[in-house]
């Protein structure tokens, strides 16, 4: 059997691929409006057959289409790869009967004889994808099914931005909520949102009689780590331990920068045995970590004092004097240890 013809790739490939990574719609599974889009364009051609393509760099990815499952196939596969080739609309009245098609599987295993598909053109320019339509009947269309099978390709092209957008939107929100809930030099919660899921739990706990702690961490001796090693010295310390505490908690779990160097971690759902083990976890992390900054190495130990709410606990505040006066305990004892209070 003849080979099939290799598709040739855009002059424009590098940027055309940059423009398609924009709309991020080749991992995201077909929605209705997109669908709705590919039945139009089904009935105002009269066919049976209809989809919206993307292409990328090995393949051709159908993320809408009627009367065909989605599919993807390699882009020597597929008529769509022709039609990018060009602007405006690429019409194969009979696929067996066109040296590039002929051998297609599409035409050969599935039966389809006739390809209309007019390319999705970014704003730039770029063909990244297209809109076609397909017939298992050698046929071509007529001038006006022409102009609307065009016309409803800009309209697709217009969803894809609007998608786009809503996607830019979405992830400029996701990080400004990040920020001002997150303390940048840990990587954990700031004191306000700390103390807000907090006082959630503090609720939680006291509806379904669920037990709760919070371990308090500071860190020993941090004033003369800065001023031996420096304020940079300090915040590497800072993003060190935090990421400690990051990696060691449950995703029940809460931890913030208290202020300074001082962190917590609320537990919820936790006894006091079950919190005093995980701090002297975080504990003994902290003593054996060693942190590098500027070619020299520094180590740190952190007390820790533990608590747990008790029944007749008025709020927050109250659990935290409680985990402070445990926490001064550590550090009368001679730093670098656990008090449960």
């Amino acid at each position: 059997m003849e080979a099939m013809i290799s598709v040739p790739r855009p002059k424009n490939e590098s940027e055309r691929l940059a423009a398609l990574r924009r709309y991020r719609q080749l991992d995201r599974v077909a929605e209705k409006d997109f669908e709705l889009l590919t039945k139009v364009a089904a009935e105002i051609c009269d066919v049976p057959f209809a989809l919206i393509s993307l292409i990328d760099d090995d393949h051709v990815t159908s993320v809408a289409s009627i009367g065909m499952p989605n599919a993807v196939l390699a882009r020597d596969e597929a008529c769509c790869s022709w039609a990018i080739l060009q602007d405006g609309l690429l019409e194969i009245p009979d696929l067996s009967r066109d040296q590039r098609t002929a051998r297609l599987r599409l035409m050969t295993e599935t039966g389809m004889h006739m390809y209309a598909g007019t390319s999705l053109s970014t704003k730039d320019g770029f063909h990244i994808g297209t809109l076609c339509v397909l017939d298992k009947k050698p046929h071509s269309l007529n001038n006006h099914q022409r102009e609307l099978l065009s016309g409803l390709a800009r309209q697709v092209m217009a969803l894809l931005d609007l998608r786009a957008h809503e996607q830019m939107l979405m992830e400029a929100l996701v990080r400004e909520q990040y920020l001002a809930s997150v303390d940048m030099l840990t990587g954990l919660l700031n004191r306000r949102v700390l103390f807000e899921r907090f006082d959630a739990e503090i609720d939680r706990s006291r509806r379904y009689s669920t037990p709760l702690s919070m371990a308090l961490i500071d860190l020993d001796h941090f004033k003369s780590i800065n001023d031996t090693f420096g304020h940079a010295a300090g915040d590497a310390v800072l993003s060190s331990v935090g990421e400690i505490v990051k990696t060691s908690i449950r995703s029940s779990d809460i931890a913030g920068r208290y202020g300074g160097e001082e962190l917590c971690v609320v537990l919820p759902q936790t006894t006091a045995e079950g919190a005093y083990a995980l701090a002297e976890s975080l504990r003994k992390q902290i003593e054996e970590s060693m942190i590098s900054i500027d070619g020299k190495t520094i180590t740190v130990t952190a007390s820790i004092g533990v608590t747990t709410m008790q029944t007749n606990c008025k709020g927050a505040l109250q659990i935290l004097n409680a985990a402070d006066e445990a926490l001064y305990q550590a550090k009368h004892a001679g730093r670098n240890k656990t008090v449960l209070g």
